[in-house]
């Protein structure tokens, strides 16, 4: 064979092999991209989101008006709290912005800042910083949160986290899967997290929503000396404030109901009535009376003698009181005019 020949003959079989690795060529990087779309996927499945910290009896379960807390943590102090109640009846939002340097008086305990919470917490009990915070958080606002969102050593506010977290984000963002990876502590599951986000997100975009500033309503200035203010929250400022916005939240079937709920302290613990009142009146259902019962009782009960008529309004009073608490189909032995009444017994302080 003539070197000529030779010639064409490599140079048909180096074509014939670069056609077939150009057919190939894609099946191969659909190869690779499927492995590499699948070694991300178990890695957002995988991840892990600390839920452990807080017990599911704290938080709340009503789906009509969703209360998410946001909680930024930064150099071993809180810097930003935020709250996004939504109303997933009227699409509805409400953001509470608090400002994490305003004093807070707490029993036993010196004023404190904000900031200072979950190292209270740990102080008082080693290991239950977080729950010390949210727990101290819902009590003051009056609030039971169904979700809370802790992100540790980070310096991003709410709405840059809220628009950067995405599938997207933990699947090909490596820089920000490890800026999250055992930083994030929450209720909700990765996936649940993310579809929480992205539907509040959606919702901020398509519907109008209401900013409260407690910077601005709730808030009491207390002089210790000409040059130093303390900024203090003030407690019934808030629920003044926060009363002109819970009718843009409570779901249509409550408000249809107009219920009337009595609360009654029959334990050894003063105050407790105006606690659980305060809270009740958050969701949405009028609080007709608060007091002291004429006699002690040892378990919590619930009063409705006409359920059918209150059922919407004695499932927020249920989620408040906790699900385990009894309910009466009756009127409790001493007088009463509210259509819901709540008796707290002993059970609730032991």
């Amino acid at each position: 064979m003539s070197t000529a020949k030779r010639r064409k003959v490599k140079k048909q079989k180096k074509k014939g092999i670069k056609i077939r690795f150009l057919k190939v060529l894609p099946f191969i990087v659909l190869a690779f991209s499927l492995v590499f779309l699948l070694y991300r996927t178990i890695v957002l499945v995988r991840f892990k989101v600390d839920c452990t910290s807080i017990p599911t009896n704290m938080l709340s379960n009503d789906k009509d008006m969703i209360a998410n807390l946001f909680i930024f943590e930064n150099d071993g102090r809180i810097s930003n709290i935020e709250i996004l109640i939504h109303s997933k009846d009227k699409n509805n939002i409400l953001k509470v912005s608090i400002p994490t340097g305003i004093y807070v008086s707490q029993v036993g305990v010196d004023e404190i800042p904000l900031s200072s919470l979950e190292s209270v917490g740990e102080f008082l009990e080693y290991g239950s910083g977080k729950e010390y915070t949210i727990r101290y958080l819902s009590d003051l606002l009056g609030i039971k949160f169904d979700n809370y969102i802790w992100l540790v050593d980070s310096s991003r506010n709410v709405e840059d986290f809220q628009k950067d977290l995405s599938v997207w984000s933990i699947l090909f963002n490596f820089k920000y899967n490890q800026e999250l990876k055992d930083h994030i502590y929450s209720n909700l599951p990765i996936i649940n997290l993310i579809t929480q986000i992205n539907f509040l997100n959606t919702v901020t975009g398509e519907y109008e929503y209401e900013v409260m500033d407690i910077s601005e309503c709730c808030i009491e200035e207390i002089v210790l000396s000409d040059d130093d203010i303390q900024l203090h929250f003030d407690t019934n400022a808030f629920d003044s404030e926060f009363s002109k916005y819970v009718g843009d939240l409570v779901s249509r079937s409550v408000e249809r109901e107009r219920v009337n709920v009595e609360v009654y302290n029959a334990s050894n613990v003063t105050g407790l009535a105006g606690i659980y009142a305060r809270k009740i009146r958050h969701t949405g259902c009028r609080i007709l009376r608060y007091d002291n019962s004429p006699n002690l009782f040892d378990d919590t009960v619930i009063y409705v003698p006409e359920s059918e008529e209150y059922k919407n309004s004695l499932r927020l009073v249920r989620d408040v009181m906790g699900e385990h608490i009894e309910v009466k189909y009756e009127k409790p032995l001493f007088i009463t005019t509210g259509d819901i009444v709540v008796v707290l017994g002993k059970d609730l302080v032991q």
